[in-house]
């Protein structure tokens, strides 16, 4: 996609060749995934919201919608005061091995097919209940 392509060269020189062969690994491992411009980043759909890529200060972030779920499998992703996302970021290309990405990308669009199988949602839903002002009952 031309806008993905966009995206990738106006990173600093050093991070365009780990975007684009996070990208290729991306596209490769899940042939069926759709590919966008999202909020202005690489933001990747396959069985709903499935991942996206972002430039950090530290290096190319692999951010996985439903990454909370993986922790346990995969302890190298970091949720960082998120809710559910949960992410990696890669420096250089030998991170790519270091971090197990092409694991991680299976079992999370895995993952993201029984969850939209089962018809678990991404957020659980709030109990519904009254809510009570500081200092009332």
């Amino acid at each position: 996609m031309r806008l993905v392509d966009e995206y990738i060269e106006q990173l600093p020189d050093q991070l365009q060749p780990i975007c684009k062969l996070i990208r290729n690994q991306v596209l490769e491992l899940v042939p069926a995934v759709e590919e966008k411009l999202s909020f202005g980043i690489p933001f990747y759909h396959y069985f709903g919201m499935f991942l996206y890529l972002n430039h950090t200060t530290e290096g190319i972030a692999v951010c996985f919608c439903r990454g909370k779920d993986l922790l346990t499998a995969f302890p190298q992703l970091e949720l960082k005061k998120r809710a559910i996302v949960a992410s990696i970021t890669l420096k250089e290309k030998k991170d790519i091995h270091r971090l197990e990405l092409n694991q991680l990308i299976l079992a999370a669009a895995a993952w993201n097919q029984e969850a939209k199988k089962r018809k678990i949602p991404m957020v659980k839903k709030k109990s519904p209940g009254r809510k009570t002002k500081p200092g009332r009952s």
